[in-house]
């Protein structure tokens, strides 16, 4: 058959209906592809092997009972090896029986156009009704080669990994003899005999050839070469591709359409016929607003929309003044500590306008002193009562040396929050700690409130503050860079000792007060040895001192190079190494490897040998 076209070139008995034997395994793996393709299940779906599976006879995958396996790995031991239980667990995987799967069978081979096949088990062992012709097989091999030519390549390979196993093909000796050989499948039963579908292309001429009851497997291959070179002198060079169409499960033989569907998955869209939206719910008589409420609703709905689009106006001067100094003054008999004080609503107090802090400041030390308040709007000066004798400090200060002093103590005090009177109330200082409910303690040096409010008014008059929270940090001090080496030889640094020492003081007799230590270490990395280099070497070829192999006659160079190069990439663990050369001898090119050893060169021809291959090993 020309697969181009479909058209049958040569027949002998091609409507005879004979046992298929694994020829069946060819509608078996396109119902597979099927599968795959329509969503049904995927290649990396693990299948669960059944008893019935595991128990099928040779050919075999090897697969046990209840054991889990992925889909691919069947569908590679069902296509190369030609293995049952292989071919039992797709059935039992896609339709739950073999039953089941052989009806699925014959609907896809009526669809196909397969008039004289009859499908009883999905690995084609014998039965007395599982028959099938070689026009049909031929049809089957076709519509496999057009509809998936995204799994035809695996019908091609020589071995592949099977999940347990490493399965090789049992076309190997049509695969490796003959040129352009692709594919496709054998089959063996004492009722069938040798069967053989099998598939070539040369120069873009490809043909099919199928032959069943062959009496051994050398029959079967003279055969199938006999008619491929028959195909390749009958066939035109150039054909339009006339691709078959998909099956149509939809209909049966007499067309009427009623059949049962199968092979494919089929989604129904409907569209709906009323609307998914709820009806608005009428409006009674009765319910029916007036006119003056719409005419209102309606201006205000404008109103807002213009209030929206209008942009906004910036805030005058005065309302940022007044608020600054509406903001709430804490008590007058709060404690120092209550100034530290954190509330939720967290706003630092601005610092361009320091009067109300002044004032607040100012306060704290009259009432502290015993004197009255102070007035904080006096212009041009601000009277500031200091703690203790009026002798140390001037009764009035500038307003720009109060602003710098203000400006200092925000920069040394923490930040300042809004806070209800209830949460002032609630704070308290213990042992030198600001103690806030809900919160952990907080280390302060901020004393009572008359050496707050003696530091603000010793700010304010430039002098220095004698407060410990208002004095400057002072500078770290570098520790000298000598070192000290300890009894054992060890290198220490001066910190590193005052580590050890604090790692081991007595929690009752401290060794200093709390201190922070910085310290630093750098550690070298090891240097990484440079890479020794690699020395790479390979037999020369001159003076012809090595070991080669010759692996055929054929009659043109380009036969030998294809030839060549299809075994040296199946043997590549022997031959991968050699250089191919293509020779004449006698009229004919010789495929060549050279540049092996002697070794390499025994165990190819001892493999090639055993695959049916010529191969013959050339001495030095």
């Amino acid at each position: 058959m020309d697969v181009r076209t479909g058209e049958v070139l040569s027949s002998t008995n091609a409507t005879a209906r004979l046992h298929p034997a694994s020829l069946t395994k060819m509608m078996t793996l396109y119902i597979a592809f099927e599968a795959v393709e329509n969503g049904e299940i995927t290649l990396d779906t693990r299948v669960r092997i059944s008893a019935r599976a595991a128990a099928q006879p040779r050919s075999r995958l090897g697969l046990r009972s209840g054991q889990t396996i992925a889909f691919r790995y069947l569908i590679r031991a069902a296509a190369l090896r030609s293995a049952n239980d292989a071919a039992v667990a797709i059935a039992e995987a896609l339709e739950g029986s073999q039953e089941a799967f052989a009806r699925r069978m014959n609907r896809t081979a009526q669809a196909i156009g397969m008039t004289r096949t009859n499908f009883n088990n999905p690995h084609g062992l014998t039965q007395r009704t599982h028959l099938s012709t070689a026009r049909d097989m031929a049809r089957l091999a076709r519509q496999l080669y057009f509809d998936f030519p995204q799994y035809y390549n695996l019908f091609s390979r020589l071995r592949e990994n099977a999940g347990i196993a490493t399965v090789r093909n049992t076309n190997r000796r049509f695969l490796s003899g003959y040129r352009g050989a692709d594919g496709i499948k054998t089959g063996y039963t004492d009722a069938a005999g040798y069967n053989l579908a099998a598939m070539a292309e040369r120069n873009g001429v490809r043909i099919l050839v199928v032959v069943m009851g062959a009496r051994s497997s050398n029959q079967r291959y003279q055969q199938v070469v006999s008619l491929m070179n028959r195909g390749f002198r009958e066939a035109p060079r150039r054909a339009t591709t006339r691709r078959p169409a998909r099956p149509d499960y939809g209909r049966t033989s007499d067309g009427s359409g009623s059949g049962l569907s199968a092979g494919r998955v089929i989604r129904l869209q409907t569209t709906p016929r009323t609307s998914i939206f709820p009806r608005a719910r009428p409006v009674q008589p009765s319910e029916t607003p007036p006119e003056a409420m719409i005419a209102a609703l309606q201006d205000g709905i404008d109103d807002v929309i213009n209030d929206i689009r209008a942009p906004d106006p910036d805030p005058p001067a005065t309302e940022t003044a007044t608020e600054t100094a509406a903001a709430p003054a804490p008590p007058a008999n709060a404690d120092a500590g209550a100034v530290a004080a954190i509330a939720p609503e967290q706003s630092r107090i601005p610092a361009a306008r320091p009067d109300a802090i002044v004032a607040q400041a100012a306060a704290l030390a009259g009432e502290s002193a015993g004197s009255g308040p102070v007035d904080s709007a006096q212009e041009p000066a601000i009277a500031v009562a200091a703690a203790g004798s009026n002798d140390d400090v001037p009764e009035q200060v500038p307003r720009q040396a109060a602003d710098a002093a203000v400006a200092a103590l925000l920069d040394s005090m923490p930040l300042q929050f809004l806070h209800s009177p209830d949460a002032v109330a609630s704070v308290r200082v213990e042992d030198g700690m600001v103690v806030i409910p809900g919160l952990p303690p907080i280390a302060t040096y901020i004393g009572e409130t008359e050496a707050l409010a003696g530091d603000a008014v010793a700010l304010a008059a430039g002098a220095p503050a004698t407060s410990p929270a208002l004095q400057p940090a002072p500078a770290l001090q570098p520790a000298p860079g000598a070192l000290a080496v300890g009894d054992d030889g060890r290198i220490l640094w001066r910190d590193e000792e005052l580590l050890a020492a604090l790692a081991n003081e007595n929690p009752a007799d401290p060794v200093l007060a709390p201190t922070i230590v910085l310290t630093t270490g750098g550690f070298d990395e090891p240097a990484i040895a440079a890479p020794m280099p690699e020395i790479v070497t390979r037999a020369s070829t001159s003076g012809g001192r090595v070991w080669a192999v010759e692996l055929g006659l054929y009659s043109s160079r380009f036969d030998a190079e294809r030839a060549m190069l299809r075994l040296a990439l199946s043997e590549s663990g022997t031959l991968g190494g050699g250089v191919r050369r293509v020779t004449t001898r006698n009229g004919r090119y010789a495929a060549e490897v050279q540049s092996l050893t002697q070794d390499a060169a025994a165990l190819a021809c001892t493999r090639l040998v055993a695959r049916d291959h010529p191969c013959s090993v050339i001495d030095p």
